[in-house]
């Protein structure tokens, strides 16, 4: 059984999502009706890589829009923080990163994003708002989130960033090595 399954990482889930006009003027109807404004890579590839393109023609990021990172169905990112998709998940994964080898990491897009704390219990900071998250739920769902959206740009849009899915296989690979079975030293011969 991996870590994502002990730790029951459904309870998490990451996705992105594009911005469908240029902007959002009214954050009340954008927030009511996102269906309007934005469109899904995992569920829409091929729209949202054509939308990607066409903003991509008017300006320097077509990938403007939200990563939406739920649990049991409750936004953990406020819907307001849109921003380049490419930062956004950096950020995120700096903060992961950071939380993996220190028990602390930050990250930065608009909002500043931390996560602190250790592998039972975690607070998750982003836009002023605290969120206590399971990080062994919650790092792969944002792992996991990272990798899609990193495999979407390179295999729909074309773009690629040189050594990202590397980084994020080693994160997973040193949150593996955090598995709660290793937590428990295995005996080596029989109790005295």
């Amino acid at each position: 059984m991996s870590v994502q399954e002990a730790a029951g990482e459904s309870a998490y889930q990451a996705q992105t999502l594009l911005l469908l006009p240029h902007t959002v003027t009214d954050l009340a109807d954008f927030t009511a009706n996102p269906d309007r404004y934005l469109v899904s890579i995992e569920a829409e590839p091929d729209r949202a890589a054509k939308r990607w393109f066409q903003r991509a023609a008017k300006n320097p990021y077509g990938g403007d829009g939200v990563v939406q990172i739920r649990y049991f169905g409750t936004q953990l990112i406020p819907s307001g923080l849109w921003d380049d998709t490419v930062a956004i998940w950096m950020a995120l994964l700096d903060a992961v990163e950071g939380f993996l080898s220190t028990g602390k990491g930050r990250g930065s897009f608009n909002a500043e994003i931390s996560l602190a704390g250790n592998l039972h219990t975690a607070g998750f900071w982003i836009g002023g708002a605290l969120h206590r998250v399971a990080p062994l739920a919650f790092i792969p769902a944002v792992l996991g989130g990272s990798k899609r959206y990193f495999d979407w740009l390179e295999n729909r849009v074309g773009r690629t960033h040189p050594g990202i899915l590397e980084r994020i296989e080693a994160m997973q690979r040193l949150l593996e090595s955090f598995s709660p079975t290793r937590a428990v030293p295995k005996e080596s011969g029989p109790r005295a």
